[in-house]
């Protein structure tokens, strides 16, 4: 595993809708500008016209995708982002991967030519360490559950 791990950070962020949603943070800092300008290579002006969508639900859940970044238009889901999370359990210590990030309008390779096709293989994948990551988490469910 790499010697340098991010922080794994949630705010809750105001969102309008049944069910509340949590920002990304990556040491400390929102992750969403990090996305923005790698998305400008081919994105142009929408690159990073997302909002923070980051369900707790599939945190707590363990689900091997999540999608941290949705739409800013009223149907959130029509336009999004999606990650893989993978847990990796190593000798001396266990590690949360959050990698292979996708936008699903643009995965088509067979589109690249039309500049349809999303390439993000050149963003780095983030390692949380494993406690760190579950604590974040059970911190943002009682925030939740205090806010109720």
């Amino acid at each position: 595993m790499p010697a340098e791990l991010q922080h794994f950070g949630l705010r809750l962020h105001p969102h309008e809708g049944r069910e509340q949603v949590f920002e990304l943070l990556v040491d400390y800092q929102p992750y969403l500008p990090v996305l923005s300008d790698y998305e400008t290579a081919f994105a142009g002006r929408i690159a990073g016209d997302y909002q923070p969508g980051l369900s707790l639900k599939s945190l707590i859940d363990n689900s091997s995708k999540v999608v941290p970044f949705v739409c800013t238009c009223p149907d959130p889901f029509c336009w999004f982002i999606t990650v893989t999370v993978e847990i990796i359990k190593d000798i001396n210590a266990d590690y949360v991967m959050w990698h292979r990030w996708r936008n699903p309008f643009r995965a088509d390779k067979n589109k690249a030519s039309q500049g349809l096709f999303w390439n993000y293989s050149g963003l780095p994948p983030l390692v949380f360490a494993y406690d760190q990551y579950h604590a974040e988490i059970e911190r943002a469910r009682l925030l939740v559950t205090q806010g109720e």
